[in-house]
């Protein structure tokens, strides 16, 4: 298949090092109605700049094909109390004509909605249709990828979440972004804490759509260099941080990068160990056995050597995916409804920061019996 390959330090231009490669990994973390005979794949290398230690993925999916077909992860407890507390955020000093970036979902843009300070919010992703979403009176939707030319109006407000850490070039798109702000105009932002993430072990911290290492420090020298000064932050529990970044074209924008490398051979590391471990307790027990999350967590675990024959189907609460097969594996997707009648089924739960919330679930809507590999 094609690829894209990162030669230089998407920050500082600087050579890469290879630290860990996992090879044949699956290009898409959704699940699929296709045979598995057209699924591909991809050596997903892990590297370090050897100047500025930031950590990036070397081979990259084009976006065509990478983002083929929407897959919904905003889905849970911890994704609507997210929305939430990140529409409060930005309703305290937003109005006007707003620009939102991603949010095929429309779950925040229909809580900023309300405001009456805002007068128009257009958003701009790929995979709308995906969700059977329509215009508003204050909504407007584009069905593309965002370009700086696409805009044919000075926003007052740009809106992204969880969309920076996406970006194959960051340094440059978010540049793009900000030459649409006039100075005094705000860009709000909600982003994963990459290396917090890995640092506790989370497999959907980094991957083909995640391919750099965001770090707060290196977050704030992204938006510097666009010279956008950050006036207000809120971290959001332990892996998420919103920020109100307002356009300065006088700020000083050379910010010192100070951030390292280490989580990633931590992260290695462990998954060396973790694998080993699991397979260990799945082959001591006769009960049938599930695992957890038709995306990024099984697919990162079979990769890294779990054997997807342990498992009857995998769990997923996303009905859109029940009856599908994950990409790249040949495991089916299932309601974890079906464990209802079954004596103590055995699950392995790896999904990083919603592991608790679905264990809370399954054990008090479902199955107080079923046992975790955690």
């Amino acid at each position: 298949m094609d690829k894209i390959v990162r030669n230089n330090c998407i920050i500082c231009k600087s050579s890469l090092i290879d630290v860990k490669t996992y090879a044949n990994f699956p290009i898409y973390m959704g699940t699929t109605a296709d045979p598995g005979d057209t699924d591909l794949f991809l050596d997903m290398t892990f590297s370090k700049c050897e100047q500025c230690s930031t950590v990036q993925i070397r081979n990259l999916v084009p976006l065509e094909q990478l983002y083929f077909k929407g897959h919904n992860t905003s889905i849970g407890q911890v994704w609507n109390e997210h929305h939430l507390q990140f529409s409060e955020f930005i309703n305290k000093s937003i109005k006007g004509k707003v620009v939102e970036v991603g949010g095929a979902h429309l779950i925040l843009a229909k809580q900023l909605e309300k405001n009456t300070d805002i007068e128009s919010i257009t958003v701009y992703d790929t995979n709308l249709s995906c969700y059977n979403n329509s215009e508003t009176d204050k909504i407007f939707l584009r069905e593309q990828f965002f370009s700086k030319d696409s805009v044919t109006f000075k926003p007052d407000a740009i809106i992204h979440s969880h969309v920076v850490e996406h970006l194959y070039n960051p340094m440059e798109e978010i540049r793009q972004l900000s030459e649409l702000l006039e100075n005094g105009k705000h860009m709000f932002i909600s982003a994963p804490i990459i290396d917090v993430m890995m640092e506790d072990k989370f497999t959907n911290a980094m991957n083909f759509e995640h391919t750099y290492g965001l770090t707060k420090s290196l977050l704030y020298k992204i938006l510097s260099h666009s010279s956008l000064e950050i006036t207000r932050t809120q971290d959001y529990n332990k892996h998420c941080v919103f920020i109100e970044a307002t356009k300065n074209s006088s700020m000083d924008t050379n910010v010192h990068l100070e951030h390292d490398s280490l989580f990633l051979n931590n992260f290695v590391d462990y998954y060396d160990n973790e694998v080993n471990r699991i397979h260990e307790l799945l082959s001591q027990d006769d009960r049938e056995k599930f695992i957890f999350g038709a995306h990024i967590f099984t697919q990162s675990l079979i990769n890294f050597g779990l054997s997807e024959k342990h498992f009857s189907f995998i769990l997923d609460n996303d009905t859109a995916k029940q009856g599908e097969r994950l990409y790249g594996t040949g495991l089916s997707v299932r309601s974890p409804r079906i464990l209802k009648d079954l004596d103590s089924p055995l699950v392995v739960l790896k999904a990083g920061q919603y592991t608790q919330e679905i264990k809370n679930d399954i054990l008090k809507n479902i199955n107080s019996s079923t046992r975790f590999i955690l």
